[in-house]
């Protein structure tokens, strides 16, 4: 299967939140699917967020419902404390198939981050 490596430019505090969402949502075993559903949007919503094929991203109000669910004390855990070093970045990652909770692979694909990089161009 050949790979399909893709560039996505985002602005480094929008990475840093969704990556902070996902590593959360998975320490506490909280689905994509079940997320999306709780926090009252689209089944498929969480997963278009962390699949970085899509421009999809969370809102301050997805962020509030976000801690609620996953009953944090502050929407500040998913949020970094510090400025980020750039505005833009650019992603460059690979669509690579999901993992089944046996270990088996999935038919369904996600974005594997090879590469981050500051933006450099307008």
């Amino acid at each position: 299967m050949k790979k399909l490596v893709s560039k996505k430019k985002i602005t480094e505090l929008e990475f840093r939140i969704i990556e902070k969402v996902k590593e959360v949502r998975t320490k506490k075993g909280v689905s994509r699917m079940k997320l999306s559903e709780e926090i009252g949007v689209d089944k498929g919503f969480v997963g278009k967020v962390e699949s970085y094929a899509h421009p999809d991203k969370y809102n301050f109000s997805h962020l509030f419902r976000i801690a609620k669910i996953l009953k944090l004390k502050s929407i500040r855990s998913l949020v970094p404390s510090a400025i980020p070093t750039y505005e833009d970045i650019e992603i460059v990652y690979e669509m690579v198939p999901k993992i089944n909770k046996d270990g088996t692979q999935s038919k369904q694909l996600e974005s594997s981050v090879l590469e981050i990089r500051p933006r450099t161009e307008p």
